[in-house]
């Protein structure tokens, strides 16, 4: 019998290998498994852009909610910083004090004075130097047979912006009463100078004067004296003037000084609003002596 088989195969063609389908089914998932990979990474953003370029969203995007507001930030404290001269040491070189300054001007106690009866001259340059204003008054009594003769002297001095440098009264031989205290007519003139300056502090001196007693008083760069001669026991002297002695004294006065600062005004309305009827308006007009006269 021939052989059938050996014939049967010599006469198929020889073609192509055949690639098995479980070859293209694995080929199949790896690429399906790479692109899933791909697409399904970093938040899934390469699927999301490929959808959005076919024109469908496979995964619509998330709304967001806005951060919160950051709240407002808490004021700090404030915060003070003191300068060092104000916990440091004085230093007695720069140091200073308290000064006392005139709060009535040349032409208003000048003023003051006419007002209770003391005709003073106007105030107005002195005759030596104009650059000193003044104003004065003088008067002399009658000599009497068993008495000697009596006079007063008053002036008030200081610059031509009308502050006050010094105000000074010579009195010799004045009337007294029976208590041997001084006439109230004289004793006036020293009521209104240390009045006036409203310098509450010198409580002793108005009273000294009134019975004849020396007397001085010092305070925050005011000087006051009432004083008798030694060589005349009948007359009596009494000053009142401002002069800074001690170093600290003149750093607070040329600190202080006009030349530095705007004038302040003029106290005198207010003085003269403040002023008592028995000051402002005497009871008389007579001399400062009863029954002695005036000489301008």
């Amino acid at each position: 019998m021939p052989d059938n088989s050996s014939s049967a195969y010599a006469k198929q063609p020889v073609g192509k290998p055949r690639i098995p389908v479980v070859f293209w089914l694995l080929l199949t998932i790896s690429l399906s498994l790479v692109m899933g990979t791909v697409l399904l990474s970093n938040s899934m953003k390469h699927l999301k852009t490929v959808s959005h370029y076919f024109g469908f969203d496979l995964l619509p995007q998330e709304v967001r909610a806005p951060p919160p507001k950051a709240l407002p930030r808490p004021t700090p404290p404030a915060t003070f910083t003191l300068p060092l001269h104000v916990i440091e040491p004085p230093v007695v070189e720069s140091a200073s004090t308290f000064l006392r300054t005139w709060r009535i001007s040349g032409a208003a106690m000048c003023a003051a004075l006419r007002n209770a009866g003391i005709e003073t001259s106007d105030w107005a340059a002195a005759s030596f130097n104009a650059d000193t204003f003044e104003c004065f008054f003088e008067w002399s009594g009658k000599r009497e047979k068993d008495q000697l003769p009596s006079s007063i002297f008053v002036i008030v001095r200081g610059d031509a912006a009308g502050t006050i440098n010094n105000m000074r009264v010579k009195i010799i031989n004045p009337g007294t009463d029976e208590n041997g205290q001084l006439d109230p007519g004289i004793l006036r003139i020293f009521e209104i100078m240390l009045r006036q300056p409203q310098w509450l502090d010198f409580h002793e001196t108005l009273n000294a004067i009134k019975n004849l007693k020396d007397i001085k008083e010092d305070g925050f760069g005011a000087s006051i004296g009432f004083t008798r001669e030694v060589l005349n026991p009948g007359n009596y002297n009494f000053t009142l003037s401002l002069d800074a002695t001690s170093g600290s004294q003149k750093r607070t006065r040329n600190y202080f000084s006009g030349r530095r600062w705007l004038p302040l005004p003029d106290p005198a309305v207010e003085i003269d609003s403040a002023q008592p009827d028995s000051i402002s308006k005497p009871p008389d007009a007579e001399a400062p002596a009863e029954g002695q006269e005036h000489r301008h």
